[in-house]
């Protein structure tokens, strides 16, 4: 259950998710039916429908489908907070929240469609099916707004003045982030060059009539295909390139997201963070053959018609990348070591209470007692010198000054 600490956050994340599904899509809708010059394309990509079919009135499925994408939000927003302490993973809250809008947006229009379906199911019935759950291009472009709101909030309403020393405002343990950073763009980016072997090698991979259907698109990526010939891949360096260059963007926003993240208690934020970061990072590598063509044909860039589709493409590859790199990310974050300034505030003891000044008195007084016995013991010689001294001090100065009379 959400605490008094994140209630504001999930509240906040749910009821914008809600309200944005309901109003771009009457948006779009409209937008869609005026005489304006905007472009259909440009329209679905800039300003998206929730369930990807517009045109319909506002019913109560509408409602019920953005009630559930909200309470889908304000879940994965509840497992980002939940014992995240104050005033760390900001990065790691964007980014998981961006993440659960992504994901909320391609469940809700999965159950918006199969509201819609008639039995019995045909081939192609499945494969709207696996195009419309690996979904969540309305998610991609409306979750950045949902996720500065929840940062937003969670900056305004944190409390970092506690004088209970909870365990949401004592300093927590931080981990180096580059080992996380690095295995989450290592693996990702061995997948997408084993996704472009796997393209140009298998056979089916390139046909399309092949059975594979759609999940050989989602799994084999065209836009990674990658030659195994020696010369076809050096005459193809985009290709070549783009195995580095998605899993150096995943493994920056990685390094963001873990930039301060406490290891045991962010990691759910890691998680959908990570995973986000496969998502955003092969939707755009998946784009730059096409944005390359272009270019190199002449052209400025290619038009969205070209591009949605590839977009749209590469965040399904990401969404099912993203299975097997954010588990490895966490992992990897746990088992890091911490960062040496930090490890040592990580186990000071919550503050001790003020002390009266009674207390304070009584405490000096004890110590005035016992301060002679604690002493060591000094030496025989000493002692007898400072006795000496002690007498001759005592005798009084008429009896010093008197001299024995001669006998």
């Amino acid at each position: 259950m959400p605490s008094s600490r994140t209630v504001p956050a999930v509240v906040v994340a749910g009821t914008l998710t809600a309200v944005l599904w309901v109003v771009t899509g009457r948006l779009a809708d409209w937008l869609s039916g005026t005489s304006l010059a905007v472009p259909g394309t440009l329209l679905r990509a800039l300003l998206p429908h929730p369930t990807g079919a517009g045109g319909g009135p506002v019913s109560g499925s509408t409602l019920l489908t953005a009630a559930l994408a909200g309470a889908l939000v304000a879940a994965g927003t509840q497992l980002v907070l939940r014992r995240l302490p104050s005033g760390t993973g900001r990065w790691a809250t964007f980014l998981g929240v961006w993440f659960a809008v992504v994901a909320a947006s391609a469940l809700a229009a999965t159950a918006a469609w199969f509201a819609g379906v008639t039995l019995p199911w045909r081939a192609d019935t499945i494969t709207e099916l696996v195009a419309t759950a690996l979904g969540g291009w309305w998610g991609l472009v409306n979750g950045l707004l949902v996720g500065l709101a929840v940062v937003v909030t969670r900056a305004l309403t944190d409390r970092r003045d506690d004088p209970a020393g909870t365990r949401h405002t004592r300093t927590p343990t931080t981990v180096r982030a580059w080992p996380a950073a690095l295995a989450a763009g290592t693996t990702t980016g061995v997948l997408w060059a084993a996704a472009g072997v796997g393209r140009t090698l298998l056979p089916g991979a390139s046909d399309p009539q092949s059975p594979w259907g759609v999940a050989r698109d989602v799994v084999l990526l065209p836009s990674a295909r990658l030659a195994v010939d020696r010369d076809a891949l050096l005459a193809d360096p985009v290709h070549l390139a783009l195995p580095l260059g998605v899993g150096l963007a995943v493994g920056l926003l990685t390094a963001l997201a873990a930039r301060r993240l406490p290891p045991v208690e962010g990691r759910w934020a890691l998680l959908l963070a990570t995973w986000f970061a496969c998502v955003a990072g092969a939707a755009v590598a998946a784009a730059v053959p096409v944005v390359v063509s272009t270019v190199a044909s002449g052209g400025v860039l290619p038009d969205a018609g070209r591009v949605l589709p590839v977009l749209q493409a590469g965040l399904g590859w990401g969404l099912v990348c993203g299975v097997f790199v954010a588990p490895l990310a966490v992992v990897v974050h746990r088992a890091a070591g911490a960062v040496p300034d930090a490890a040592g505030d990580a186990e000071e003891p919550w503050p001790a209470p003020a002390a009266t000044p009674a207390a304070g008195r009584q405490e000096s007084d004890a110590a005035a007692e016992t301060g002679g016995s604690s002493m060591e013991p000094v030496d025989a010689a000493e002692a007898t010198d400072r006795s000496e001294d002690t007498d001759r001090e005592q005798v009084p100065s008429a009896q010093r000054d008197e001299v024995a009379a001669p006998v």
